[in-house]
This record gives structure tokens, C-alpha cells and sequence, in this order.
């Protein structure tokens, strides 16, 4: 006996539909009321009436899968594939069920979908594990954006089919301003909302075929298809309004942010997905220079292929040197304004490139600040001082932290790991922040002063001056050393302004009991000014510029800091 294809769908579970754009007309087989045990045929009859059941956590991703993939029909139809909840008696209803859905839309004369064929199942709980698992292999679980992963893997077929076809695109990074207030003034839960926000909104203004993944906390990638490089100002001009038109409703009240984006034309010139990221970001570093809010081309300034080439080979080397462990230490001595002893050094970066030849410090930290490797960064020189310390009994060091490490968990567990059963080392250690990060996250930087306190170092805040900290700040952070930003120290002798500075905020750290280094002590002259207004400790090339060569090579005893 013959078996009807009705028969066999129903065994398996599944159901066939067919939509037509025109008329938004959606057909299914004759056995939906078997696999769902109600008449869906005879309810929901167009596209839109099934998208309304569908439950709205979930109805962007269903969307994007379908047409957000970044591909564009070539004849054959687009494939898709999506997991998403739906709500068969309306979202009124309390019954819930997580659907499969499968398929493939057909595109018109225009590139938009014209018809789409499919497939849709039910999954129970253990399919569902299963199918959430590869859910989260492709989509972002906060916002249901494709993740950075598969929208990298996009970007890269994309860039691949240009190579073959000639097919124009382009790819642009948006950015949430100003997130870090946001997150600060209401919280982690408001901050998550305005986010899935913003990833719904520039979900909406998506052509078909074009796709949007989140690439970072607070950064989408947006992969436009059939974009002409004098096309993407106005493209991203829609993306900026759906950002900056309307506030943003919360849990908290209203709330308002903007979008500044950067994009490149993926051509000839753009080779690979490397490039492409580079390109975009600098768009996007010289949008937020030029006017927050706004939209920058890669290719809207001219732009010298050989320093392109230097910033992708730049990314590679701090990469491969963090990698190959190519960071060596140097070590710049601080003396006493009294005796001319040294006292502990300045622990400061050295790194190679590959072929041997010096990088300069700031150069890699930028570099490695870009590419959101700072806290390797700052692992690596804890872990290499630490090791110094531990050799070297007589070594008294100070070493510089990148802006974030006081709500790094790991490097205060790795630091705590290793000294806290070594008070005598933990004494001999002072670590640096920056007066311009300790003033934009206060709460943080005196949790995690008191944290190095508790484990016995010392904690020093360096080129103050060059920030806004109030002396009521810096009570507040109960710092044991305040370093003078060079830039009051190099004309002292000439600027009447800067040694008031100087002579004025020596005196006051003297009431707080806080030593004071003077750094860029470049002569004697410098020197004499700086004792005579009681600063206690020079740093600069008058003293010694830092070396690689280790300056400890037996036990004289420890010299007490202040």
C-alpha cells in the first residue's frame, strides 16, 4: 500500500508550509491539526498573524536567521534554519511551545523574499538542550544577534564571494556611547537593556539578505550586502536614528544613548577579515574623535596604505609577543631627594617585533588597550615582577596597571596567590594607577587600594596633575605615594605656575602623609628646586634611565619608603 506523504510527515512530527509575499498568504499541509492538535490553517493565514505568536524575546532571532544571514539569493534560494518559542493560542495564552524551523526564501526581481518554503517541528526539553547549545554556538544570548563567531565566519565568506564575483558590500561597526554612565548610574540589569534596545532597533532597520552580530559588549558589526562605498553614509544614517530618535524605556525610566559608527567598503583593498576589522575600527576611533553620534568612512579621509599595513602588522606583533613571551622588563631607579640613594625602581615594558627591532612601550600598550588584550598585558608583567621580587630579596619595585585592572578578579587572585604568604615580598611591591582612572570609578579604585593594603603593598597614583583628582579624593583613596606628572616637573625652573603647583601640593601631601615623586628630574637644577619645596623622591634621566640589567646582586638590606 502506497504511504501518503501526509502519513509520513505526521510520524516524523513535522508540518510544510508555503508563503508568498504577495497577499502575505501562507499555506500549510493538511496535517497541522495532527502535529499540533488545533486548526493553525485555519487561524493564522498570513506571515504576520504566525510572527504575532511568536513570543518577542525570540522573534528577532526567527527573523534574522531567515533573512539577516548576510546572503543573498543566487537563483537557488536562501537556507535557514532557527529555534524559537511560540505561543499557538496567542501570546495572552500561557502555552508555550519551542519550535525548529527550517527552509529556504526565494528572492524576487527587487532581492527582497518573494516566497519562502519550510518546515516547522515541535522539540521537546531534551532536543531543546540541544538545540539551545547550538544556539548559543551562533547567537549572542543577551541580545539573539548573531555572536562574534559566526558573524566573523560570515564576514569572511562574504569577503571571499566579493573575490569571486565581484559582489560590492560593506562592513560597519557601531558603538553605544557613553555606556560606561549608563552602567554606572543604574546597573548591570538597566545597562542589559538598554543593549537588547539597541540590537532590536538596528535589527529593524536591516534590509533582507544584510546581517547584524555582536561583536563586543557595547560594539554590532553590521554586514550591509549590495552597498556601494558612496552608499554608506546614508546607510548608517539609519542605523544612527533608530539609536538617538526615541528614548530608551526601562526598569529605571528613560533613558537616552547614541550610536557612532565606523565602516569600510569591503574592495580590492581589503583582503581579509584582519583588514577589515582594522579598517572599521580606525573609522570608528575617528568618528568618536570627530563628533559622538556620528558616522566616519574608512575611506571618506585619505588614508597611506603603508600605515595601514603598519597597523595590521602592528595587531600581529603584540599578538605573537604576548604569545611568544617576547616582554622583557627595565628597570628606571627612584632615588631620595635627601641622600641620592636609590630606593625601589620603576618596573617599564621592553618588547621586540619578530625581527628583533624595539616597539615603543606606548605604542604596544595602544595597541594592545585596541585589541582588548590589556589584561594579558598586565598578567604577564605581574607575573615577571613577581618573579623578580621573589629572586632578588633586595628588589623593591613599583609597576604600572592598566585602567581596569582593579575589576579584574584574576590578577587580585593571582596577586593574592602568590603574596599572601609573603609579607616580606608584598612589602616590597608598590603597584601604580593612573589619576585618571582612579576619578572614573572611585568606588572601585578604593576597593581595590584596600585590597593591596590587606595584602601589605603599597599603592602609588601616578602623573597626578594631568586629571582632576581633589585632594578630598585622594584622602579618600589613602594612597601611600602621590608621582607629579613630569609635565609640572621639566620647566619648573622657568614656570612660576608649576612651582606653585609643586611647592603647594607638597606641602599638603606632607599633611596627609604622603610621600611625593617627582618624575622627569632631567638636571641638578631641577633637583635643588624640588628639595627645597620638600619633595621626597626623583625619578629621570639625571638619576638613571632604565636598563634591562639587573642593578641587584647581593642583600644590603631593605630601605624603608618613606
Amino acid at each position: 500500500m502506497a504511504v501518503k506523504a501526509r502519513d509520513i510527515l505526521t510520524s516524523i512530527g513535522e508540518v510544510v508550509y508555503d508563503w508568498q509575499a504577495n497577499g502575505d498568504h501562507l499555506r500549510w499541509s493538511s496535517n497541522v491539526v495532527d502535529v499540533f492538535d488545533m486548526d493553525l490553517a485555519a487561524r493564522l493565514t498570513t506571515g504576520q498573524s504566525f510572527a504575532d505568536c511568536v513570543t518577542p524575546d525570540t522573534l528577532a532571532t526567527r527573523y534574522r536567521a531567515i533573512f539577516g544571514s548576510g546572503q543573498a539569493d543566487d537563483g537557488n534560494g536562501v537556507p535557514f534554519e532557527c529555534i524559537y518559542c511560540f505561543a499557538p493560542e496567542g501570546l495572552q495564552s500561557q502555552k508555550r511551545l519551542w519550535l525548529e524551523e527550517s527552509g529556504r526564501w526565494f528572492a524576487g526581481a527587487d532581492g527582497r523574499a518573494e516566497r519562502i518554503h519550510g518546515l516547522m517541528r515541535i522539540v521537546d526539553e531534551r532536543q531543546n538542550r540541544e538545540h539551545r547549545q547550538r544556539f548559543l554556538s551562533q547567537f549572542d544570548e543577551l541580545t539573539g544577534l548573531f555572536n562574534r563567531t559566526y558573524f566573523c565566519d560570515q564576514l569572511v565568506q562574504t569577503l571571499k564571494r566579493r573575490e569571486k564575483t565581484g559582489t560590492t558590500a560593506c562592513y560597519l561597526v557601531a558603538h553605544i556611547d557613553n555606556f560606561r554612565v549608563v552602567n554606572e548610574a543604574y546597573g548591570f540589569d538597566i545597562a542589559d537593556q538598554v543593549i537588547r534596545e539597541v540590537a532590536k532597533r538596528v535589527s529593524l532597520r536591516l534590509r533582507d539578505g544584510d546581517m547584524v552580530g555582536r561583536i563586543s559588549g557595547t560594539k554590532f558589526g553590521l554586514l550591509i550586502n549590495n552597498c556601494s562605498e558612496q552608499e554608506m553614509a546614508a546607510t548608517a544614517e539609519r542605523f544612527l536614528e533608530a539609536a538617538r530618535d526615541d528614548l530608551i524605556q526601562t526598569d529605571a525610566g528613560p533613558v537616552h544613548v547614541t550610536l557612532t559608527m565606523g565602516g569600510v567598503h569591503l574592495n580590492d583593498t581589503v583582503p581579509d577579515l584582519r583588514t577589515a576589522e582594522i579598517c572599521a575600527l580606525d573609522a570608528l576611533d575617528r568618528a568618536k574623535r570627530h563628533n559622538r553620534g556620528s558616522f566616519r568612512s574608512f575611506h571618506s579621509v585619505p588614508f597611506a596604505l603603508d600605515k595601514r599595513e603598519k597597523m595590521i602588522r602592528m595587531a600581529d606583533e603584540v599578538i605573537s609577543a604576548l604569545n611568544e613571551r617576547r616582554i622583557a622588563l627595565a628597570f628606571q631607579p627612584i632615588v631620595s631627594s635627601k641622600t641620592g640613594e636609590t630606593i625601589y625602581h620603576e618596573v617599564l615594558m621592553r618588547v621586540n617585533d619578530s625581527d628583533g627591532e624595539p616597539i615603543p612601550a606606548a605604542t604596544f600598550v595602544q595597541y594592545t588597550e585596541r585589541l582588548g588584550l590589556a589584561a594579558m598585558l598586565d598578567h604577564r608583567i605581574l607575573e615577571m615582577t613577581l618573579d623578580v621580587l621573589f629572586t632578588y630579596p633586595e628588589a623593591r619595585l613599583s609597576i604600572n596597571v592598566s585602567p581596569d585592572v582593579g575589576m579584574d578578579k584574576d590578577w587580585t587572585t593571582y596577586l593574592q596567590a602568590r603574596i599572601g604568604a609573603n609579607p616580606d615580598v608584598a612589602r616590597r611591591l608598590v603597584v601604580e594607577i593612573t589619576e585618571t582612572a582612579a576619578i572614573r570609578n572611585m568606588d572601585v579604585a578604593v576597593q581595590f587600594v584596600h585590597k593591596l593594603h590587606d595584602l601589605g603593598a603599597k599603592v602609588a597614583i601616578d602623573d597626578f596633575g594631568a586629571g582632576y583628582t581633589s585632594f578630598r579624593n585622594l584622602q579618600a583613596l589613602d594612597v601611600d605615594l602621590v608621582k607629579i606628572d613630569g609635565s609640572f616637573v621639566q620647566d619648573i625652573v622657568t614656570n612660576r605656575q608649576n612651582r606653585a603647583f609643586v611647592r603647594m601640593f607638597s606641602e599638603l601631601a606632607g599633611e596627609l602623609n604622603i610621600d611625593v615623586v617627582a618624575e622627569w628630574v632631567e638636571n641638578q637644577e631641577i633637583a635643588d628646586i624640588l628639595s627645597e619645596m620638600g619633595v621626597g623622591y626623583f625619578q629621570g634621566y639625571h638619576f638613571g634611565k632604565a636598563s634591562q640589567d639587573i642593578p641587584w646582586t647581593s642583600n644590603p638590606g631593605s630601605k624603608a619608603l618613606g
